[in-house]
């Protein structure tokens, strides 16, 4: 949990370069030597702990005082000039041992330790690299020293420390609804939930409403309190505030019941008079802006509380901190989102306009106006204020202008402290974090992975102890998104990405000043001190805008450049490249989509780079001196299908952490991979022939997570030395593992299967492996001894944890494994594709009752011709989605031979294509309450939908039938008796099934008030003789107009465009 009020931006900073000057590779390198180095360093120090006392005031001050904000702004960049200096000094240090240039160093002397003080005491007093750091140091000592000169005229105390304030928090429970728009749903949610009476819930139920900064928690919980004021016996309000003071809550709490104020300052004493007068009693209390995560703090208050009252009493948390509703809430917390652009605008024109008659009267101001509620973005206390600052303005001229300006330069004195006292309350460290992300373009999306590796290449993270970077930058980053910095979504198809608000982008823009960049639209012209700026990111950058690249020439204390690519693949200048490869200080380089065909060998010479992305371009090859890179910790290659090798002498990265080669041609790893101790992520490693002893290298790689690719495995000798050890199962952090037998075009028919059996058998993963892909393996059969994650391990009796496998393109496959239904217990979805000697994995042996899998809820069988039978459905109790596809040979049960009306409590998707020997589905129907989609296709000898259709309609959304010829019609009146029960359908679609077909007219189809789409395909044969229509392509689709209001898409084959159906 991170601290609630931290210091200043600068102290991170700070922080870090005292760690970095303190450290044992710093004092060795830079003691007993011949110069002045070591004692200019000492003074360096000083200054920068003089400063430090400074940070806290200055930044306070920086809003009221632009002479304070431009200090601030000389002082960053000098620390910026700091840690660039203890860069050059580190990265030196490294070269000389990884190098060997002194003959004591480790190196040379084949010594284990890092660098010793003798190492560098016996440097040549000649020593060029020590001799160029006396005018550096003094240099910046000059500019400290003038920077520290101005504090007392700008009136800088050492040692003041601002507590976070916000003079406007002081609420009460009084609300104006005519003033609230949008929150109609919210308070429904809200009111059920505190009218709701759960006895086996908890006596107290704690409800927290979460939210950003000015989204309208406060609001929102004075309209449910005045909602509910006949429900509850007791109501009080409380706006707590940074301290979450018992005492205090306590007394503000009686004071209100017994309307007077309360002067009782023993607790034990107050505790006494509230249970008096809350004794059976039904209480509902707002704790309002509660900022305070201390769990055992709560957990006090709450035994108070519970004491009092009785069962059905609640209490409302309004807090902006994912924590704070986490430790507090025994009710689903409610998090706010921002209301709609309609309801923006009507707030906005409530507080712009005096009179309804104004918005007529003036139309270009309606225009410009909802163009500055946009910007507002939902947020319901940034349009008030906008609101009010244009109320009864009627120039254009003036609304134009608010338009065009940053939130942060209007005369606003609401919107700017509300978000700013949510950045005052972040630790430094994650201040500084924060800051970094104005980098990004209003409206970008993006990953927390990447933005992790980009704070990691900055040297952002601060682990304790042996803490992995990349845990810590997943803390700060969970931290952020707790507290509505960064807002989580999913696209359409299920992908996880974070946005920031705009205002929230807006407040990054203004902390980080004049260091980030942002080039959008290809913009190099930009009115600012290009020299300090540390962060560049463009969208959009091609050779035929290059024209204003004088701009960034100055940029020589560039730290990153980001190409935050877009959906088009804009060229990336050349001009632009050689411009950042001469760049001294670059740690990002991301030039992801670029059309790059070639990357200068001069990329060697950023010795600082700790990032480097070059993913979907046309490289061909990496330059050698990309392995002179000592500090680079992230190489992402992904896509960069023409790449086929990468440099031989890699292995010298030794601080390298993620390396993605996944869609290249790379046929061979280099040797050395087993250097990269701490290498966190490896997409693939790749076999071939010729090196397939170096597989043995991973076993070195013991901090891999995520996901693993072995490509070639067909190119192992199982009798080779590399295999001997166990080079898997040390991997305990590994989530997923493919295991590939083929790479790009290799032929595996002349593969060994035993020897594939066996090594299969020996690449036994960690027992905490979730999911295993295995594709084109070469054996007849699994190995008798399973590998773990398929069985117990050593005959223990710890399952694994297994949640998925996927098994496909084993040609010579005859069997899966034998008893793995018992022995996945954690497995969730299961997948057989492309398998075509597999016959059966289900022996048919056990019971009625017998469980298995019982947490499988995917299955899906493909193209396994000779399968021909499965596990009865009904024995997968949590089964929601069901695909058998391609298995023509298939003529079994979906259920047990025993079971009547058997049961599929959990299922939601059944789908069976090209089951041409499927026949029926089980006697007595399907007992499927949850079923919504049923899709059958090509079963050409499947003579009935499901028994008992009825008891199937009520959840149906979905209903497929395609070239089933021989499926029998609805029995009369099965779907038209039913139309109640058909409320949810809203797909229809039916092709090529004459006989289902032939009584259509009697489905009653115009009833269905939820039908969207409606398709009906057949030949000439099976339309009725006065629907004949004479058609080259009778089975072209034509428009129907169905007679329901509602339907989107209606298609009929066979039957003239726009006639109706009876």
């Amino acid at each position: 949990m991170a601290e609630l009020v931290g210091g200043a931006l600068l102290s991170s900073f700070l922080n870090v370069l005292f760690d970095r000057m303190a450290s044992r590779r710093f004092l060795d390198f830079i003691s007993g030597k011949k110069n002045d180095n070591e004692l200019l360093m000492r003074k360096l120090k000083l200054k920068l702990l003089t400063a430090s006392k400074l940070v806290d005031d200055a930044e306070e001050k920086q809003k009221k005082t632009p002479e304070v904000r431009r200090w601030l702004d000389d002082l960053k960049d000098a620390i910026y000039c700091v840690g660039e200096l203890l860069d050059e000094i580190n990265t030196e240090a490294l070269r000389r041992q990884l190098e060997g240039d002194d003959e004591h160093s480790p190196a040379a002397s084949s010594s284990t330790s890092w660098i010793t003080r003798s190492v560098f005491k016996s440097s040549s007093p000649s020593d060029e690299f020590h001799d160029s750091l006396e005018p550096k140091i003094s240099n910046i000592l000059r500019v400290l020293d003038l920077i520290l000169n101005e504090k007392d005229v700008l009136g800088l105390k050492e040692g003041v420390q601002h507590r976070p304030q916000d003079t406007t928090r002081q609420t009460t429970s009084r609300v104006d609804d005519s003033g609230v728009f949008g929150r109609e749903k919210d308070r429904e949610t809200i009111l059920k939930s505190l009218r709701s009476d759960d006895t086996a819930g908890p006596k107290i139920g704690v409800l927290p409403i979460e939210g950003m900064g000015g989204i309208g928690k406060s609001t929102l919980a004075q309209l449910v309190y005045k909602d509910v004021r006949d429900d509850f016996d007791v109501q009080a309000w409380v706006c707590v505030g940074e301290e979450l003071d018992i005492l205090q809550i306590a007394q503000t709490i009686y004071g209100k019941i017994r309307d007077e104020t309360c002067k009782i300052t023993d607790l034990d004493r107050l505790s006494e008079k509230l249970e008096e007068v809350l004794t059976g009693k039904k209480f509902l209390f707002v704790l309002d802006d509660v900022w305070s995560e201390d769990y055992l703090l709560w957990e006090n208050l709450m035994t108070h509380f519970n004491s009092y009252g009785v069962h059905g009493s609640k209490i409302i948390v309004t807090t902006r901190l994912g924590g704070v509703a986490s430790i507090t809430g025994t009710l689903s917390p409610h998090y706010l989102q921002e209301i709609s652009e309609d309801d923006s605008w009507s707030l906005f024109a409530k507080h712009a306009f005096t009179e309804d008659s104004v918005i007529p009267a003036h139309p270009h101001l309606e225009a410009i106006g909802r163009q500055i509620v946009k910007k507002c973005q939902g947020l319901p206390l940034a349009i008030k204020s906008m609101g009010g600052l244009l109320r009864s303005v009627l120039n254009p001229k003036e609304w134009e202008k608010i338009l065009k300006s940053d939130l942060w330069e209007l005369p606003n004195d609401k919107v700017l402290p509300a978000l700013w006292l949510s950045y005052q309350y972040l630790p430094p460290h994650l201040k500084r974090c924060f800051a970094y992300c104005a980098i990004f373009p209003k409206g970008y999306r993006f990953q927390s992975s990447t933005l992790i590796s980009w704070w990691m290449a900055e040297d952002f993270l601060q682990p304790h102890g042996k803490e992995a970077l990349e845990d810590v930058g997943s803390d700060y980053f969970d931290i952020l998104v707790s507290r509505s910095f960064f807002q989580h979504s999913k696209d359409k198809y299920g992908e996880s990405y974070f946005t920031m608000h705009d205002l929230i982008n807006d407040l990054a823009k203004f902390v980080s000043g004049e260091f980030c960049l942002r080039l959008e639209d290809d913009h190099l012209t930009v009115d600012r001190n290009i020299r300090r700026v540390r962060h560049v990111s463009s969208m959009n950058f091609c050779n035929q805008r290059t024209q204003n690249l004088g701009a960034l020439y100055d940029a020589k204390h560039l730290h990153g450049f980001l190409r935050l690519h877009s959906v088009h693949f804009f060229g990336l200048g050349n001009k632009l490249i050689d411009l950042l490869l001469v760049l001294p200080y670059l740690r990002v380089l991301n030039l992801q989509g670029g059309s790059i065909v070639e990357l200068p060998s001069s990329i060697g010479d950023l010795k600082q780079l700790r990032h480097l992305d070059v993913s979907w371009t046309s490289i061909t090859e990496l330059p050698d001196k990309v392995c002179n890179l000592y500090n680079l910790q992230t190489l992402l290659l992904e896509a960069c299908h023409r790449l086929i090798q990468l440099p031989s002498e890699l292995g010298r990265l030794i601080n390298l952490r993620h390396l993605n080669i996944r869609g290249t041609n790379i046929k061979q790893m280099p040797a050395g991979m087993c250097n990269f101790k701490n290498l966190q992520t490896l997409s693939d490693f790749v076999v071939d022939k010729q090196t397939g002893q170096r597989i043995g290298e991973l076993k070195e790689l013991q901090h891999l997570c995520q996901d693993l690719t072995i490509s070639g495995v067909g190119n192992i000798d199982h009798e080779g030395n590399a295999l001997e050890a166990d080079i898997m199962s040390n991997k305990e952090y590994l989530d997923r593992l493919v295991l590939t037998w083929r790479r790009g075009d290799d032929d595996t028919s002349n593969h060994d299967p035993e020897n594939d059996r066996e090594v299969l058998n020996k690449l036994q993963p960690h027992t905490n492996l979730k999911q295993i892909k295995i594709r084109s393996y070469g054996g007849l059969e699994f190995p008798e001894i399973c590998p773990n994650f398929v069985c117990f391990p050593d005959g223990g009796m710890d399952a694994p944890k297994l949640e998925e496998l996927r098994i496909s393109q084993c040609k010579k496959l005859r069997s899966l494994p034998e008893q793995m239904h018992t022995l996945l217990p954690s497995l969730r979805i299961l997948k057989v594709f492309d398998c075509p000697e597999v016959e059966s994995y289900y022996d048919g042996n056990r019971g009625n009752t017998t469980i298995l899998f019982p947490n499988l809820c995917e299955l899906e069988l493909s193209r396994c011709p000779k399968l021909t039978e499965i596990v009865p459905l009904e024995k997968l109790p949590r089964l929601e989605r069901v695909k058998l596809r391609h298995l023509e040979s298939f003529s079994g049960s979906l259920a047990h031979v025993e079971s009547e009306c058997p049961k599929f409590l959990s299922l939601v998707h059944l789908g069976i294509e090209n089951c041409p020997n499927f026949v029926c589905f089980p006697d007595g129907g399907m007992d499927a309450p949850k079923l919504k989609e049923l899709c059958i296709s090509e079963c050409k000898k499947l003579r009935s939908l499901p028994e008992q259709m009825h008891t199937l309609l009520p959840s149906f959304q979905k209903l497929r039938v395609f070239s089933c010829p021989e499926v029998e019609p609805f029995p009369q009146g099965v779907l038209l008796s039913n139309l109640q029960d058909l409320s949810n359908l809203q797909d229809l679609s039916f092709e090529c099934c004459r006989k289902l077909a032939a009584n259509r007219s009697l489905w009653g189809l115009t009833r269905l008030n939820s039908l969207r789409k409606l398709e009906i395909f057949f030949t000439e044969e099976g339309a009725p003789a006065h629907r004949s229509h004479s058609s080259r392509h009778p089975q072209t689709s034509e428009s129907y107009n169905h007679p329901r209001q509602g339907v989107e898409t209606t298609h009929l084959s066979s039957i003239p465009q726009n006639t109706r159906m009876p």
